[in-house]
């Protein structure tokens, strides 16, 4: 069978298979079979409805069928239900089903200009889902980030990650010898704070436009977070993060930016739907808050084989 990839299913699939890791069915199932009608009485889910997910996914090849009900198969449960598998993707399947709920909500936003959920409010509901998306989607770049950061720097470097509680990033900067401080809302990093710890990487809880930890720092990296945010909130935390760096110390921003990145004005939409006042900008708007915020030598540069760019600059020594 040809190995799924669950987080880019066709949308249907999205919808059914989300379902079924967020609402328990898949863990309903996995450690033996079970017919439709106990699963459904088990989770107190109408019994014709639970059959038509559970042979949907049986047909997907997440589950297999048989005399004694519905199991689902090994090869998925890790991936799909054990967040510290390393090629867990459950949270980014739910995160996805649940986008896709509330992009359909875009004609009411229309008329109001209120987003669905603003994910830049403390506690937001999808918290843990979206930690552990961000998590799993981190991962697959995090090195190459690595690569493109770490030379530029000192030997060593002391690195400031602003809101990387999902940790993917962190974890990779310290396993290449970086010094390495999360700072993050406490309920991500009750999330992620475990792997955290494990891969050495210190933690710091509190809300980064209000303040930042103590001390100075080679870099402070900033990945996929200044979307959540408008221009004058941005401008403000760059502020904050000039002072937060060392003479000659970079902020590196990772992020779509418009013009350089595909699907830039695309993802703005998911701002549109999840903040109040989030979007994509071009390098020259983030040129000029940079350099507004007493920063220099700002250059937007494409990550290969990526949609995204860093944006760097530097306190002046």
């Amino acid at each position: 069978m040809n190995e799924i990839n669950y987080p880019e299913l066709d949308w249907r699939w999205a919808i059914l298979l989300g379902t079924a890791v967020r609402d328990g069915l898949l863990e309903a199932v996995s450690h033996a079979p079970k017919t439709s009608d106990e699963v459904a009485d088990e989770l107190g889910l109408d019994r014709r409805a639970t059959f038509a997910v559970l042979s949907a996914l049986a047909e997907l090849g997440i589950l297999s069928e048989g005399e004694n009900g519905f199991r689902l198969k090994d090869e998925h449960y890790g991936p799909l239900l054990d967040d510290s598998d390393p090629k867990y993707a459950g949270g980014r399947v739910v995160h996805r089903f649940e986008l896709i709920g509330k992009w359909s909500e875009i004609p009411k936003i229309l008329r109001t200009g209120e987003p669905v959920e603003d994910r830049t409010q403390a506690n937001f509901a999808g918290t843990p889902t979206m930690a552990r998306a961000m998590r799993g989607g981190g991962k697959e770049s995090a090195d190459e980030i690595s690569a493109m950061l770490l030379p530029r720097l000192p030997e060593n470097p002391r690195i400031l990650d602003v809101g990387g509680g999902p940790g993917a990033n962190a974890e990779s900067f310290a396993r290449h010898g970086a010094k390495v401080t999360v700072f993050d809302r406490a309920e991500v990093i009750e999330v992620t704070g475990r792997f955290l710890s494990e891969a050495g990487v210190a933690t710091v809880s509190g809300d980064m436009n209000e303040g930042l930890p103590e001390g100075t720092f080679d870099a402070v990296y900033f990945g996929n977070t200044s979307h959540l945010y408008g221009p004058e909130e941005n401008k403000k935390l760059f502020r904050r993060i000039r002072e937060s760096l060392a003479p000659g110390g970079m902020i590196a921003i990772r992020e779509f930016v418009r013009g350089m990145s595909e699907d830039a004005a695309l993802f703005a939409i998911n701002m549109l739907v999840l903040s109040s006042s989030g979007g994509t900008y071009s390098a020259e708007e983030y040129t000029s808050w940079l350099v507004g915020a007493g920063l220099e030598d700002a250059e937007a540069v494409p990550i290969p084989g990526r949609t995204t760019c860093l944006v760097l600059a530097r306190k002046p020594r």
